[in-house]
């Protein structure tokens, strides 16, 4: 009895890791300013909207999901 309950929680944290491992990230490319001049994007976004909304702040560009794009 608790060989199997302990054999699935670890699999569900393995599962978990693995999963966050391939959590998606964005980037955002940005149209002007100092980001634009030292580097072409900046990829530490956790979602779509958090991106946009960094984007916004910055003056303009666009984002795309992490791999999508070079």
């Amino acid at each position: 009895m608790f060989r199997p309950i302990t054999i699935a929680a670890v699999l569900s944290i393995v599962l978990g890791a693995i999963g966050a491992a391939n959590a998606a990230t964005y980037c955002a490319s940005y149209v002007g300013g100092p980001e634009r001049a030292t580097s072409r994007s900046t990829c530490h976004y956790a979602s779509l909207a958090d991106c946009r909304a960094g984007v916004r702040e910055r003056g303009g560009g666009h984002c795309y999901k992490k791999g999508h794009m070079r």
